[in-house]
């Protein structure tokens, strides 16, 4: 039985999947992180590892193609020690992209659209034509807004707000220094500029909270988030010919899993876009292997 597997190397877990040429997975493999800005060596080893591990119920023979989608890649200046470590290692024909390339693929089974991603950081992918635009992903420092870095970042900015301007410390800035042990908004600074992003954002579920509590600043924050995601993907939207019938695909915890923020993207893109077609399915972005192999394979 011939087949072909799908790699998606993300900061956290890389994830092999082996699907056969009807799309059906047959076979897995999962190791950690396939980052290559992280460390590229040990990034290379858990890539190779989650792919040694899918092939170990098949036979190696009938595997047609690897596609790999990995974050960072499009970060690396040479490019030629991942994928001569791919071809020494399997000897099996293959293509790398950005893992935004595959997640985009897997929502929209490898169809045109857009996809808008929202976690820790925030981008919107669109393709039409095989032609490939991007609008965000431009980071924490010159963008990222409607993320879950930014929706904390927007918190932190409302307690130092309420700090200068001698206001009552609102619920949510209570809650926010209950959690980091602090007593003062004052001492928020050695939080912020002594943690990493992914810190920082772990006070989202906290703010999420607050909305559903009904805190009127949490829910503003939330509803601010949608609309900057929406906008990202507006932007996306006009870099290209699309017509006025698009598909809207999301991924990240944000968008996906906070339904103040979903509900304000949505609203906003239709209000827009009102033909806009919306996905909201999870999958796993090594379905997206699949399809651009097959369109690989045929081509």
């Amino acid at each position: 039985m011939k087949y072909l597997i799908g790699v998606d190397g993300g900061g956290t877990k890389t994830e092999a999947a082996a699907y056969d040429l009807n799309g059906n997975l047959i076979s897995t493999g999962m190791s950690g992180y396939g980052n290559l800005l992280i460390n590229e060596d040990q990034a290379i080893f858990h890539i190779i590892d989650a792919i040694t591990q899918c092939l170990l119920p098949l036979k190696k023979r009938d595997c047609c193609y690897l596609y790999l989608g990995l974050a960072g890649y499009g970060g690396v200046t040479d490019t030629r020690t991942i994928e001569e470590s791919i071809r020494r290692s399997f000897n099996i024909p293959f293509t790398i992209e950005n893992d935004g390339i595959i997640a985009h693929a897997a929502l929209l089974k490898g169809k045109e659209g857009i996809l808008t991603i929202a976690g820790t950081g925030s981008v919107s992918m669109a393709v039409h034509n095989r032609v490939y635009k991007m609008a965000g992903g431009w980071g924490h420092l010159l963008g990222d807004q409607g993320s879950g870095y930014w929706i904390a970042l927007e918190a932190f900015k409302r307690m130092t707000y309420e700090e200068d301007n001698q206001q009552a410390y609102s619920p949510l800035t209570g809650q926010i220094l209950t959690k980091l042990g602090y007593k003062s908004v004052a001492d928020i600074k050695k939080f912020i500029y002594s943690s990493s992003k992914g810190e920082i954002a772990s006070i989202v579920p906290l703010i999420v909270d607050q909305a559903k509590a009904g805190d009127d600043i949490a829910q503003t924050i939330l509803m601010e988030a949608g609309c900057h995601l929406a906008n990202t993907t507006l932007a996306v939207y006009h870099k290209l010919p699309f017509p006025a019938q698009v598909t809207v695909a999301i991924k990240g915890g944000i968008l996906t899993n906070i339904p103040i923020v979903q509900e304000a993207f949505i609203d906003k893109l239709k209000a827009m876009l009102p033909e806009t077609q919306f996905v909201l399915d999870e999958v796993s972005s090594t379905l997206g292997c699949y399809y651009l192999a097959m369109e690989k394979m045929k081509d």
